[in-house]
């Protein structure tokens, strides 16, 4: 007799986690999926609603002549006002806001209008203007140099080369200061002229951009220049001694007697000052320019050498000040009290007349001082470095 048994066939353990492995896969897909059809979803409610929003805000200014100074999407409680027109209600989708983005100019020609819509729960923004379309706004940060914040800007100070790297694009303010001149110390020497100072406002900050930042010049020598976003800040000319010729620069050198002044860059410094041209001593010398005016002359009538050039405030910050001329005395003889010229913004003071072994002071650093001349042993002061500063709101 034939007894036939019935076996129930199973999942083998290598079976089921391969059926595992293949839902798996499948979720996957169909999350990413999920999650990119979101996205674009999200993305085109943005723009429809911005697009919708920019033909009601044209339509509102044809009627009024100007675009409203108000929008609201609560229609009940703030609706678009007519008799006196200040406010547009405008639809927008759920999950989407306006909230405080909007701003209308309608004092310039033609009148102008920026709104932006965000996404809370997908964290997108897009924005409009009256001449664009809608537009991805991509978060704007940055890295390089000592970060700081100032109220609603981010700030970006660069005390020596090194390199901006953005991710996203925006439009900042820039300073962009060279290195200082060194003050001149043999026979007496005019203040080295302050580093040449730029300021710059709308530049675009976008991607790797390098930042070259100038050193201030030795005694005797010109400072390096300081170069960011195609723009170059000129090292300050350093100062003379008799019968010599300062240096032109940024700002220009300061001259002792018989010598040259040294001019400044058109737009960037100012030319050093003149020395006392009577042939006795102490031979005052004047003071290196300045990024925001001349180096003082220097003056037998009182005895005093020129003051360095005053430098220019950027948001706080002062810098580009020229440095103090100091004279030639023969003898060395103390019994002459008067002083050398001082330091402005930065720039050192000069040593002082009367007094033969006495040094320029150097120019403080990353603000391109100029250094202050020297007396006739005395060494002349060195310039300070420059520095690159940007700022930008912060996104």
């Amino acid at each position: 007799m034939i007894i036939k048994t019935n076996k129930a066939s199973a999942f083998t353990i290598v079976e089921l986690l391969v059926v595992i492995v293949i839902i798996g896969i499948l979720a996957a897909i169909t999350i990413v999926s999920y999650t990119g059809i979101s996205s674009k979803a999200t993305a085109a409610s943005l723009q429809s609603d911005l697009d919708n929003a920019s033909k009601q805000l044209k339509l509102f200014q044809v009627d009024n002549m100007a675009y409203p100074t108000t929008i609201s999407t609560n229609c009940t409680t703030n609706p678009t006002t007519t008799t006196a027109p200040t406010n547009l209600c405008l639809k927008v989708s759920s999950g989407n806001s306006y909230g405080s983005s909007y701003s209308a100019n309608n004092s310039s020609n033609p009148q102008t209008f920026t709104l932006t819509a965000t996404n809370g729960s997908a964290s997108i923004s897009y924005v409009i203007t009256n001449d664009t379309v809608a537009t991805k706004i991509i978060p704007f940060s940055a890295t390089g140099g000592t970060i700081t914040t100032d109220g609603s800007y981010t700030v970006q100070t660069f005390t020596s080369s090194d390199t901006f790297t953005a991710t996203g694009t925006t439009t900042g303010d820039v300073l962009i200061v060279a290195g200082g001149g060194g003050g001149y110390g043999d026979n007496g020497g005019g203040g080295g002229g302050a580093g040449g100072v730029i300021q710059l406002t709308g530049v675009t900050l976008s991607g790797t951009m390098a930042v070259t930042v100038g050193a201030g010049g030795a005694a005797n020598n010109n400072g390096s220049n300081s170069i960011f976003s195609g723009q170059t800040a000129i090292g300050g000319g350093h100062g003379a001694p008799l019968n010599s010729s300062a240096t032109s620069g940024g700002s220009g050198g300061g001259a002792a007697n018989n010598a040259s002044v040294g001019s400044g860059m058109n737009g960037q410094g100012y030319a050093g000052g003149s020395g006392e041209t009577i042939d006795h001593s102490p031979y005052p010398a004047g003071g290196g320019g300045g990024a925001g005016g001349v180096g003082g002359a220097g003056s037998n009538t009182t005895n005093v050498s020129g003051d360095g050039g005053i430098g220019i405030t950027w948001h706080g910050l002062q810098v580009g000040g020229g440095g103090g001329g100091c004279g030639y005395m023969p003898n060395g003889s103390g019994g002459i009290t008067n002083i050398g010229g001082s330091g402005s913004y930065g720039g050192g003071n000069g040593g002082a007349i009367g007094s033969y072994y006495l040094s320029g002071a150097a120019g403080t650093a990353n603000t391109g001082g100029g250094g202050g001349g020297g007396s006739m042993v005395g060494s002349g002061g060195a310039g300070g470095s420059g520095v690159v500063v940007i700022r930008y709101l912060t996104l």
